[in-house]
């Protein structure tokens, strides 16, 4: 069969012969005697579109893929009867998700080949494009002025408008050009250039010219497993929206800031810091409550104090505790918090609050652990909470010290 988007990436619509029909759990796949639409490969995600008899009845596909043997199927979706094998087709591929496929890929090569130039090591691990965030896995640990000078060395490079070109070799003749990482298959080979910048391996599909992949956006920067770095990029029209989508939210923020868009980090930081000191502040002031509040329940070193909080106060169980528990006192705190119910348990009179902790989770149907001074759980049987206080105080009781519950 006869791939036409290898010849011809803007080709649009063509017409052709249904060859074969088969079906598998995802439905119904044609095979046709030609095919322009793009089977899933290398990265790049597959073509959609739709193939018609006589503009009378139309099928959408879905999916494409490629077989051992070279042939493409297509997965069809439609109310239509399938037509007869032999009957000619007109399909039509849906053009702005192809365009954007090319932009990606052509800028992925521009992106890789900067990295090499940049440093050797930069080697390009894996690609995926399967959205408008491009990733590129690369080895070398690039940090982040590499990935900006890499970035900005592909867009230079772009705005050249080089001219890409797709055409075939037998692997016997590979030794003539200088190919930036070993092809995947053998036998004839299609080459993909740009210019004198780049000459890869290729089976996608690519624009004419490096400068219709233009901008090349970073849009983000992380280590992964296997010590390698995930540079994400976005490209041409999909770099160009969510820059669009950046400023607007920039300008945004900055008008509810009553600032500039060049002063907002400045202002962000300030912000920060104002927030981190009002943190600081309530921290300090949620501490002097509970101690306020653990000195009028503690009777006197040794005391127990077991109690339940209301749920708008489970998020203080913690520091009355600590509190209790520095007072030389022990302390049994619950409180409902969600869908779950939560205990903690804190000792300042040498006492290992755990198996009293255990006996009260118990009641919870709940999960949790920590240190002999210092243990809290919770569990979903929120109507148990006062039965498992309950357990708690009297384990505690029967281990040393009593007093009555304050």
């Amino acid at each position: 069969m006869t791939r036409l988007e290898r010849d011809d990436p803007y080709l649009r619509t063509f017409v052709s012969t249904l060859d074969e029909v088969r079906f598998d759990e995802h439905g119904a796949w044609w095979r046709l005697r030609d095919s322009c639409f793009y089977a899933s490969g290398g990265g790049q995600p597959h073509d959609e579109g739709t193939l018609s008899v006589d503009d009378a009845a139309v099928w959408r596909v879905t999916g494409v893929e490629s077989d051992d043997e070279g042939s493409v199927w297509h997965r069809v979706d439609g109310d239509a009867e399938a037509p007869a094998v032999g009957s000619a087709l007109s399909g039509a591929i849906d053009w702005p998700r192809r365009w954007r496929h090319m932009q990606r890929h052509t800028a992925q090569h521009l992106l890789s080949q900067a990295f090499v130039r940049l440093d050797p090591a930069f080697a390009t691990r894996s690609v995926a494009l399967t959205s408008p965030e491009v990733t590129v896995d690369l080895a070398g640990e690039p940090d982040d002025q590499a990935v900006a000078a890499a970035v900005r060395l592909a867009n230079e490079v772009a705005g050249q408008a080089l001219p890409v070109r797709w055409f075939e070799v037998d692997e016997r003749e590979l030794a003539a050009y200088p190919l930036r990482r070993p092809p995947k298959v053998s036998g004839r080979v299609r080459l993909v250039t740009m210019g004198d910048w780049e000459v890869s391996a290729c089976g996608g599909t690519h624009v004419r010219s490096t400068a219709e992949a233009l901008p090349l956006l970073q849009v983000g920067r992380e280590r992964i497993r296997g010590g390698l770095v995930r540079v994400t990029v976005r490209a041409g029209l999909e770099a160009i929206e969510r820059a669009q989508a950046t400023q607007a939210a920039a300008a945004a923020a900055a008008r509810g800031l009553s600032c500039g868009i060049d002063e907002l980090p400045e202002r962000m930081s300030a912000l920060a810091a104002e927030a981190a000191a009002a943190r600081r502040e309530l921290a300090q002031a949620h501490k002097r409550v509970a101690q306020e509040r653990a000195a009028a329940l503690v009777r006197g070193p040794g005391a127990i104090v077991a109690l339940a909080l209301p749920s708008a106060d489970a998020s203080f169980a913690t520091e009355l505790a600590d509190a209790i528990a520095e007072l030389a006192a022990t302390a049994v705190i619950g409180a409902p918090q969600g869908d779950k119910a939560l205990m903690v348990l804190a000792s300042g009179a040498g006492v290992d609050v755990r198996p009293a902790l255990r006996v009260g989770l118990e009641r919870l149907e709940g999960r949790g652990g920590g240190r002999p001074e210092r243990a809290q759980g919770s569990g979903p049987r929120v109507e148990g909470l006062a039965e498992a206080i309950a357990a708690a105080r009297a384990l505690l009781d029967e281990g040393g010290e009593r007093s009555r519950t304050q």
